[in-house]
């Protein structure tokens, strides 16, 4: 079990491209079987010894908080708003997560669904920057990245899917000196004119990437909901074959 850490877990955007999924709620209390997205998500984290959530949230915020108070009341989760969800990406909102906390932490996007496998292969790692992996032929629109041995040389959508080791899934865990180092690219970067700007900016930002690592989770369960061809995907295939889908008690 964990000690001293904490998940960060960024869900303040509208998600328009799921609409009409989302036009009444956000995107990570999409139904996913017995439980939201968000549940799965919290359950995993449970699972491993995170016990403490810091959420940044947005858009129709209050079903996210009320939420969490009626199912999670074990859970010591605070919430952090970006007002500016409309206008700004996940590196403005993790910049916001990070003002107020400074310690190690898990990452996760709030619209993946994966296996609490996943988590567990991070678990490990105690000074570096760990990135969730699938090896497989990526797509233009997907975070991808370059590898050396197992070391991260690059990270974004603009790379080159021909030369690409995997897709980052949106799951990872900071810590150590790395952490810090990566705190400060994330405040370096998130500043006017990088509104729009996805947190993974900050990391192939990095001069020095020395401590970023992929971990192949290639075969565990896992998609990031963007389109709704992804939520019936995620419905239909993923989550029939999560090894620890049970319900909800």
């Amino acid at each position: 079990m964990l000690q001293s850490i904490r998940a960060i877990i960024l869900a303040a955007g509208q998600s328009a491209r799921l609409r009409p999924l989302t036009a009444d709620k956000p995107k990570c209390l999409l139904p996913m079987g017995h439980k939201t997205i968000l549940d799965w998500q919290l359950e995993s984290l449970h699972a491993v010894g995170v016990d403490e959530v810091l959420m940044v949230v947005g858009y129709r915020q209050e079903m996210i908080r009320d939420h969490v108070r009626t199912r999670y009341p074990h859970l010591r989760v605070e919430f952090v708003e970006n007002p500016d969800y409309l206008t700004t990406n996940t590196l403005f909102s993790l910049r916001r997560a990070l003002e107020v906390y400074d310690g190690d932490f898990y990452y996760l996007n709030a619209d993946v669904v994966f296996d609490e496998q996943v988590l567990r292969r991070l678990v490990p790692g105690t000074d570096g920057g760990y990135l969730a992996v699938d090896r497989k032929q990526c797509r233009e629109e997907e975070v991808k990245v370059l590898v050396d041995g197992n070391q991260v040389t690059a990270i974004g959508k603009h790379l080159d899917p021909a030369q690409c080791y995997g897709e980052f899934i949106g799951v990872a865990k900071f810590c150590g000196g790395f952490r810090q180092r990566f705190r400060a690219s994330v405040f370096a970067e998130a500043v006017a004119g990088h509104e729009m700007k996805f947190f993974e900016h900050a990391l192939d930002q990095m001069p020095d990437k020395t401590g970023l690592f992929a971990i192949d989770i290639t075969g565990l369960p896992c998609v990031e909901i963007d389109f709704p061809e992804d939520y019936e995907y995620a419905v239909n295939q993923v989550l029939t074959t999560f090894q620890t889908a049970k319900p909800s008690e």
